[in-house]
Protein backbone atom coordinates (compact mmCIF):
# COMPACT_ATOMS: atom_id res chain seq x y z
CA UNK A 1 0.00 0.00 0.00
CA UNK A 2 2.60 2.58 0.72
CA UNK A 3 4.45 1.70 -2.60
CA UNK A 4 1.34 2.36 -4.28
CA UNK A 5 0.38 5.54 -2.19
CA UNK A 6 3.96 6.97 -3.63
CA UNK A 7 3.38 5.66 -7.06
CA UNK A 8 0.40 8.11 -7.22
CA UNK A 9 0.71 11.01 -5.06
CA UNK A 10 4.24 11.93 -6.90
CA UNK A 11 4.24 14.86 -8.95
CA UNK A 12 3.05 15.25 -12.49
CA UNK A 13 5.71 15.72 -15.22
CA UNK A 14 6.07 19.81 -15.94
CA UNK A 15 5.00 20.40 -18.99
CA UNK A 16 2.18 17.44 -19.19
CA UNK A 17 2.21 16.09 -22.40
CA UNK A 18 -0.07 13.42 -21.77
CA UNK A 19 -3.11 12.64 -19.99
CA UNK A 20 -3.08 12.36 -16.25
CA UNK A 21 -4.79 8.22 -16.73
CA UNK A 22 -1.64 7.64 -19.01
CA UNK A 23 0.98 8.66 -16.81
CA UNK A 24 -0.28 7.04 -13.74
CA UNK A 25 -1.08 4.16 -15.56
CA UNK A 26 2.89 3.90 -16.87
CA UNK A 27 3.80 4.28 -13.09
CA UNK A 28 1.92 1.65 -12.39
CA UNK A 29 3.21 -0.54 -15.12
CA UNK A 30 6.85 0.07 -14.31
CA UNK A 31 6.09 -0.34 -10.09
CA UNK A 32 4.62 -3.75 -11.27
CA UNK A 33 8.40 -5.06 -12.73
CA UNK A 34 10.12 -3.44 -9.39
CA UNK A 35 11.04 -6.09 -6.50
CA UNK A 36 8.69 -5.76 -3.46
CA UNK A 37 10.75 -4.84 -1.03
CA UNK A 38 10.80 -6.77 2.13
CA UNK A 39 9.58 -5.84 5.82
CA UNK A 40 13.64 -5.26 6.37
CA UNK A 41 14.45 -2.90 3.71
CA UNK A 42 13.34 -0.16 5.80
CA UNK A 43 13.83 2.61 2.56
CA UNK A 44 10.55 3.01 0.69
CA UNK A 45 10.88 1.28 -3.26
CA UNK A 46 9.96 4.49 -4.65
CA UNK A 47 12.05 7.74 -3.29
CA UNK A 48 10.79 10.79 -2.14
CA UNK A 49 9.86 13.24 -4.80
CA UNK A 50 10.66 17.00 -3.86
CA UNK A 51 7.67 19.50 -4.64
CA UNK A 52 7.39 20.54 -8.34
CA UNK A 53 7.62 23.82 -8.97
CA UNK A 54 3.85 24.47 -9.29
CA UNK A 55 3.00 23.13 -5.34
CA UNK A 56 4.41 23.76 -2.01
CA UNK A 57 4.84 21.36 0.44
CA UNK A 58 2.04 19.23 1.57
CA UNK A 59 -1.20 20.28 2.70
CA UNK A 60 -0.32 24.17 2.24
CA UNK A 61 -1.98 24.02 -1.20
CA UNK A 62 -0.32 24.90 -4.78
CA UNK A 63 1.61 28.16 -5.33
CA UNK A 64 -1.16 29.65 -8.08
CA UNK A 65 -3.68 29.65 -5.17
CA UNK A 66 -2.40 32.56 -3.85
CA UNK A 67 -2.72 35.22 -7.04
CA UNK A 68 -5.25 36.78 -7.66
CA UNK A 69 -7.88 34.99 -9.87
CA UNK A 70 -8.01 36.08 -13.24
CA UNK A 71 -11.01 37.85 -14.41
CA UNK A 72 -12.14 37.09 -18.49
CA UNK A 73 -13.60 40.11 -20.12
CA UNK A 74 -17.30 40.95 -19.98
CA UNK A 75 -19.16 40.08 -23.34
CA UNK A 76 -19.60 43.87 -23.50
CA UNK A 77 -15.93 44.47 -23.91
CA UNK A 78 -15.45 41.40 -26.25
CA UNK A 79 -18.49 43.13 -28.37
CA UNK A 80 -17.01 46.35 -28.56
CA UNK A 81 -13.57 45.27 -29.68
CA UNK A 82 -14.99 43.00 -32.97
CA UNK A 83 -17.15 46.01 -34.03
CA UNK A 84 -14.09 48.16 -33.81
CA UNK A 85 -12.03 45.36 -36.01
CA UNK A 86 -15.11 44.79 -38.65
CA UNK A 87 -15.47 48.78 -38.93
CA UNK A 88 -11.94 50.14 -39.00
CA UNK A 89 -12.73 52.14 -36.35
CA UNK A 90 -9.10 52.17 -34.72
CA UNK A 91 -7.46 53.87 -37.83
CA UNK A 92 -10.66 54.96 -39.85
CA UNK A 93 -13.08 56.38 -38.53
CA UNK A 94 -16.84 56.55 -39.48
CA UNK A 95 -17.31 59.94 -41.71
CA UNK A 96 -19.16 62.55 -39.27
CA UNK A 97 -20.73 64.34 -41.96
CA UNK A 98 -25.11 64.11 -41.97
CA UNK A 99 -24.60 64.01 -38.06
CA UNK A 100 -22.38 60.75 -38.02
CA UNK A 101 -25.42 58.94 -40.11
CA UNK A 102 -22.71 58.41 -43.27
CA UNK A 103 -22.10 55.13 -43.94
CA UNK A 104 -18.19 55.85 -45.46
CA UNK A 105 -15.77 55.59 -43.31
CA UNK A 106 -13.42 58.89 -42.86
CA UNK A 107 -10.22 59.52 -45.04
CA UNK A 108 -7.05 58.36 -43.49
CA UNK A 109 -6.17 61.26 -40.94
CA UNK A 110 -9.23 62.99 -41.53
CA UNK A 111 -13.03 63.22 -40.01
CA UNK A 112 -15.01 62.93 -43.27
CA UNK A 113 -15.14 60.81 -46.27
CA UNK A 114 -13.44 61.87 -49.26
CA UNK A 115 -17.21 62.99 -50.92
CA UNK A 116 -17.85 64.87 -48.23
CA UNK A 117 -14.60 66.60 -48.09
CA UNK A 118 -15.44 67.78 -52.10
CA UNK A 119 -12.55 66.08 -53.41
CA UNK A 120 -13.36 65.62 -57.37
CA UNK A 121 -14.22 62.48 -59.02
CA UNK A 122 -10.70 60.11 -60.49
CA UNK A 123 -11.16 61.54 -64.58
CA UNK A 124 -11.25 57.76 -65.37
CA UNK A 125 -9.38 56.11 -68.40
CA UNK A 126 -10.27 55.41 -72.19
CA UNK A 127 -13.60 56.29 -71.77
CA UNK A 128 -14.68 54.39 -67.98
CA UNK A 129 -16.07 56.27 -65.46
CA UNK A 130 -14.44 55.73 -62.35
CA UNK A 131 -16.63 56.28 -58.99
CA UNK A 132 -13.05 56.79 -56.90
CA UNK A 133 -12.39 60.34 -55.22
CA UNK A 134 -8.74 61.92 -55.35
CA UNK A 135 -7.53 64.77 -53.64
CA UNK A 136 -6.20 66.68 -56.58
CA UNK A 137 -8.70 64.93 -58.93
CA UNK A 138 -5.85 62.97 -60.57
CA UNK A 139 -6.55 59.43 -61.57
CA UNK A 140 -6.62 56.58 -58.40
CA UNK A 141 -4.12 54.00 -58.43
CA UNK A 142 -6.43 51.49 -60.32
CA UNK A 143 -6.93 54.08 -63.47
CA UNK A 144 -3.07 54.76 -63.42
CA UNK A 145 -2.10 51.05 -63.47
CA UNK A 146 -4.95 50.12 -66.18
CA UNK A 147 -3.49 53.67 -68.17
CA UNK A 148 -0.08 52.25 -67.63
CA UNK A 149 -0.63 48.52 -68.69
CA UNK A 150 -2.50 50.11 -71.87
CA UNK A 151 0.37 52.57 -72.87
CA UNK A 152 2.92 48.98 -72.67
CA UNK A 153 0.67 46.72 -74.58
CA UNK A 154 0.38 49.65 -77.58
CA UNK A 155 4.43 50.46 -77.27
CA UNK A 156 5.43 46.68 -76.68
CA UNK A 157 2.86 44.34 -78.36
CA UNK A 158 3.57 40.58 -77.97
CA UNK A 159 2.53 37.92 -80.34
CA UNK A 160 2.49 34.49 -78.99
CA UNK A 161 2.67 31.77 -80.82
CA UNK A 162 0.78 28.34 -80.86
CA UNK A 163 3.87 26.10 -80.87
CA UNK A 164 5.54 26.66 -77.66
CA UNK A 165 8.32 28.85 -79.16
CA UNK A 166 9.32 32.39 -78.56
CA UNK A 167 8.01 34.93 -80.76
CA UNK A 168 11.02 37.51 -80.30
CA UNK A 169 11.02 40.57 -78.43
CA UNK A 170 12.22 43.23 -82.01
CA UNK A 171 13.22 40.28 -84.32
CA UNK A 172 11.77 36.68 -84.70
CA UNK A 173 13.61 33.98 -82.04
CA UNK A 174 12.13 30.57 -81.87
CA UNK A 175 13.98 29.77 -79.23
CA UNK A 176 11.36 27.10 -76.45
CA UNK A 177 9.64 30.06 -74.46
CA UNK A 178 9.63 30.36 -70.82
CA UNK A 179 6.75 28.15 -68.90
CA UNK A 180 4.16 30.36 -68.47
CA UNK A 181 5.77 33.08 -70.71
CA UNK A 182 5.58 33.85 -74.37
CA UNK A 183 9.09 35.13 -74.48
CA UNK A 184 12.56 33.06 -74.01
CA UNK A 185 14.97 33.99 -71.12
CA UNK A 186 16.89 35.90 -73.37
CA UNK A 187 14.02 37.95 -75.14
CA UNK A 188 12.09 38.79 -71.80
CA UNK A 189 15.57 40.70 -70.55
CA UNK A 190 15.23 42.89 -73.57
CA UNK A 191 11.26 43.56 -72.98
CA UNK A 192 11.87 44.28 -69.49
CA UNK A 193 14.53 47.08 -70.37
CA UNK A 194 11.96 48.63 -73.20
CA UNK A 195 9.22 48.30 -70.23
CA UNK A 196 10.94 50.43 -68.03
CA UNK A 197 11.78 52.69 -70.84
CA UNK A 198 8.26 53.17 -71.93
CA UNK A 199 6.67 53.10 -68.31
CA UNK A 200 9.73 56.02 -67.76
CA UNK A 201 8.47 57.80 -70.36
CA UNK A 202 4.89 57.33 -69.79
CA UNK A 203 5.26 58.57 -66.33
CA UNK A 204 7.48 61.96 -67.19
CA UNK A 205 4.58 62.67 -69.51
CA UNK A 206 1.61 62.00 -67.21
CA UNK A 207 3.90 64.36 -64.44
CA UNK A 208 4.21 67.06 -66.95
CA UNK A 209 0.40 67.01 -68.11
CA UNK A 210 -0.99 67.30 -64.20
CA UNK A 211 1.86 70.00 -63.36
CA UNK A 212 0.33 71.94 -66.54
CA UNK A 213 -3.06 71.77 -64.96
CA UNK A 214 -2.04 72.67 -61.69
CA UNK A 215 -0.57 75.70 -63.14
CA UNK A 216 -3.66 76.44 -65.25
CA UNK A 217 -5.89 76.18 -61.87
CA UNK A 218 -3.64 78.14 -59.60
CA UNK A 219 -4.30 81.81 -61.44
CA UNK A 220 -8.12 80.80 -61.27
CA UNK A 221 -8.34 80.34 -57.34
CA UNK A 222 -6.04 83.25 -56.02
CA UNK A 223 -8.01 85.48 -54.48
CA UNK A 224 -8.99 89.08 -56.23
CA UNK A 225 -7.49 92.18 -55.42
CA UNK A 226 -9.29 95.11 -54.30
Amino acid sequence: MPLLWEVIARPLPDPLRRTVGAVISGRLKAAAVMPVPGPAAGTPAVPHQAPGPDRTAPEQGRRWEDGPTPTPPAWADLEHLQEQLRRGIDRHPVCEADDGRCPTLAVSGETQCAEHLGWPLCPGHDGHTCTARTRTGDQCATCQDEARYARLDAELPVAETDDGTCPGHTSPCGRTAMPGDPYCARCRIASQRDRDRVIQEWEAVRDAAVAAAHAQEAPQEAPARF
